[in-house]
């Protein structure tokens, strides 16, 4: 065998290897991943209920804050497809992370053809390890399935604009993409409107070449609008125009918004291509520091992975004012950039929804390929040999992450149940869509044979209450569900934190994530975070819980 072709065979099998351990490890992560609690568990529920009944799936995911509904059956079939094909609780994560690290590599592959010189296995491995894809592409939870159309939709639009235009994709067909990802996050998440100005450029600046090049671009568009814009056809023949949209005319809200916002949006589009990982450790800081405490051996990762998710922001705001190129796109890229942040800046005068990262998550590939081109200015064997060194540590990082939250957080701290849901067909011994939810089947469990009275059948027991290190509020107790036929998750507690007048200072509620089965008795710690008041006294009570069916 020539020499030749023995390398090309060494290296087809090194990319193999590369690409199966990056997808088994991104799988590993989000199989660790927050699965009981309730943004997870509603997106999950609806692949389930589809799978379970096979009825159509008419609405999407849930907007809490507005108590509406995003229209179309996208999102349930992309959990309950998976379901048919494989009924174990597995399957709709492993069609996910097949998903999005095929779109991941996709998007490599792009950057690679604009920046040859850049290595492939770093750009890789760089883009599938990142802390924002880790977080939302390999979990379910909707704003995972945004990542994928959004970087299809980019990678078209550089194609479609001719300012970024280097012809791997023909334009038409780019245009298609752009309309069928559109449709596609326009099902799964509220922060499609974000994109119609990217597509407005290329279509305005594509066709001032003629009639013809605006015939054929809008072709290519509607093409791909209808390709997946047929799934909200039922939702609008049932429901009508009106209610068809699941009342997300209840998110517009046009406001005042403070400039400073611009900056701070800036800043979070820079830490989507950045190892940004204190917002992922946990929800709040005091959970954060129990966590660093309890696992003092992760901490030294964290802090090198921590300091290079501070550090690369800086560095990429630094390189937006570099003059000189030697791409003639640059300048362009820049001012995509600023274009990006006014864009997401302009929406929040609209909707009611606060300044999140997570709802402009749809614009992370622009930041992506901004810092591609950023590292393209310093690259070099140094450079390559401490980015290694770098991911390498953010990978270990993140198995130890994984490792932690897993028996905390993730589906296998009570698998048993999800498994038994999906093998008799039951959605209500798993959990109940919320109440405002349109046509998503009973909100309650409403079995006459189940009675069951929540302020008597849930207590809580033996509570023992520990202020610990920068004032967390710790609570060791024991909950039980007394009810021998109902089964009981999410339960809502209250802790009161008073003076010593009596007088409340302060009060938390949250969910303890889980499923007690009949009669079970468990032990839990509860962190409910750090309490700046001072207080002399803390009680702490169940407020409410969801019913639902026993396993068999």
């Amino acid at each position: 065998m020539p020499l030749s072709a023995t390398t090309e065979r060494r290296r087809l099998i090194a990319v193999i290897a590369i690409l199966t351990a990056l997808f088994a490890f991104r799988l590993l992560y989000g199989l660790s991943s927050e699965f009981f609690f309730d943004d997870e568990a509603q997106i999950f529920l609806m692949g389930l209920r589809y799978y379970a009944t096979g009825h159509w799936p008419y609405f999407g995911p849930d907007i809490v804050w507005s108590k509406s509904e995003i229209p179309g059956a996208l999102q349930a079939l992309l959990v309950g497809i998976p379901l048919r094909i494989a009924p174990v609780p597995e399957a709709p994560y492993v069609f996910l992370n097949l998903l999005s690290m095929a779109a991941l590599v996709a998007f490599a592959w792009y950057i690679l053809a604009r920046l040859p010189q850049l290595p492939g296995w770093l750009v890789l491995a760089w883009l599938a390890t990142l802390p924002w894809t880790l977080e939302y592409s390999t979990h379910i939870i909707n704003p995972s399935y945004v990542l994928a159309p959004s970087l299809v939709f980019f990678m078209a639009f550089f194609e479609a604009a001719p300012v970024f235009r280097i012809g791997r994709i023909p334009e038409p067909f780019a245009f298609a993409l752009m309309g069928a990802a559109v449709v596609w996050i326009q099902q799964v998440h509220s922060s499609w409107p974000l994109l119609l100005p990217y597509v407005a450029f290329a279509w305005i600046s594509a066709g001032r070449r003629g009639v013809r090049a605006v015939a054929v671009n809008t072709l290519g568009l509607l093409t791909g609008v209808l390709l997946l814009g047929v799934l909200l056809v039922p939702t609008f023949v049932a429901y009508g125009t009106q209610a068809g949209t699941g009342r997300m005319s209840e998110n517009l809200r046009p406001h005042w918004v403070n400039p400073w916002i611009a900056v701070t949006t800036t800043a979070r589009i820079f830490s989507f291509a950045s190892y940004e990982i204190w917002r992922f450790l946990a929800t709040d800081n005091g959970k954060r520091q129990m966590l660093l405490l309890d696992h003092l051996w992760i901490v030294p990762p964290a802090v090198v992975v921590w300091l290079a998710g501070l550090w690369q922001p800086i560095w990429m705001l630094r390189e937006w004012f570099r003059t000189e190129s030697p791409f003639k796109e640059w300048r362009a890229l820049k001012w995509l950039v600023v274009a990006t942040v006014l864009i997401v800046y302009a929406a929040y005068w609209f909707v009611l929804e606060p300044a999140q990262a997570h709802s402009f998550y749809v614009t992370a590939p622009v930041a992506f390929m901004f810092a591609a081109y950023c590292w393209t200015f310093v690259d070099s064997p140094r450079w390559r040999r401490i980015a290694g060194a770098i991911l390498t540590v953010n990978i270990l990082f993140h198995v130890g992450q994984a490792w932690i939250q897993a028996p905390q957080k993730s589906l296998y701290r009570n698998r048993e149940v999800v498994a038994a849901a999906i093998r008799s067909k039951e959605p209500e011994m798993f959990a109940h869509r919320r109440a405002f939810a349109i046509d998503a089947g009973p909100v309650r469990l409403q079995a006459s044979s189940r009675p069951y009275d929540l302020r008597k059948d849930v207590q809580f027991s033996d509570v023992h209450f520990t202020l610990g290190l920068r004032r967390v509020a710790l609570w060791r107790l024991t909950l039980t569900n007394t009810n021998q036929r109902v089964a009981y998750r999410n339960v809502l507690y209250m802790a009161h934190y008073r003076d010593a007048a009596g007088r409340g200072v302060d009060e938390r509620i949250d969910y303890i994530k889980n499923i007690f089965q009949p009669g079970a008795v468990v032990t839990l710690d509860l962190n409910d975070g750090i309490v700046t008041a001072p207080f002399a006294s803390a009680t702490i009570e169940v407020v409410d819980a969801d019913a639902v069916l026993p396993m068999k």
